[in-house]
């Protein structure tokens, strides 16, 4: 079991994530703290994860941590620019259902980074920059590295219209290859591998 501390400025909202963590039978509740009582409570409890609901800026702690934030897309982007050295290992909405933010805490617990595809999705994207369903279909396709005329095959249209679709898909990533588009399609959660 993963043993999980909740922290949060508010003790209903440390109440509220404790029973998230006290309502999956892989998690164990191994306490509770207020931000300024973490660091400390961490070697206390004998923690494995922190869920902590984060108010604002703060003090981070070098701990695996699943915070739930107002604005995932500024707190990721904050947190790549800092190099990620004090970041939470998942970022998560503060609307987050209970469901995802324990796959994140175990994802965590395993040693790896989880984010919400909204999160990598810039906030400042206008509606002109988001791909129709049509371009992620042919995204999907570059991805597959498949050629112009295969994709054609694949989705019944003209090359022609293959070759405007990425020219399109260029323009809305900023992507100058067929490669950049597909690293572009996969940090903006549009594909997955």
């Amino acid at each position: 079991m993963i043993r999980t501390i909740v922290c949060a400025t508010s003790a209903l909202a440390r109440a509220g994530l404790a029973s998230i963590v006290r309502g999956d039978a892989r998690l164990a509740f191994a306490g509770e703290a207020s931000p300024l009582e973490l660091e400390r409570s961490i070697a206390s409890y004998d923690a494995d994860v922190v869920l902590e609901q984060r108010d604002g800026g703060g003090e981070a702690v070098r701990f695996p941590t699943v915070a739930l934030v107002d604005d995932p897309r500024e707190a990721w982007t904050a947190d790549a620019a800092n190099g990620f050295e004090q970041s939470p290992h998942a970022i998560l909405g503060r609307d987050t259902p209970p469901d995802e933010i324990v796959a994140a805490i175990l994802a965590v617990a395993a040693g790896l980074i989880a984010v919400q595809p909204r999160a990598l999705v810039p906030a400042r994207v206008a509606e002109a920059d988001r791909l129709t369903p049509r371009e992620v279909e042919v995204l999907g396709e570059l991805a597959r590295g498949a050629p112009n005329k295969a994709i054609a095959a694949r989705l019944s249209i003209s090359e022609h219209t293959v070759k405007f679709h990425i020219a399109s898909l260029f323009a809305k990533l900023g992507a100058a290859s067929r490669t950049e588009a597909v690293t572009q399609g996969i940090r903006r959660g549009l594909i997955m591998l």
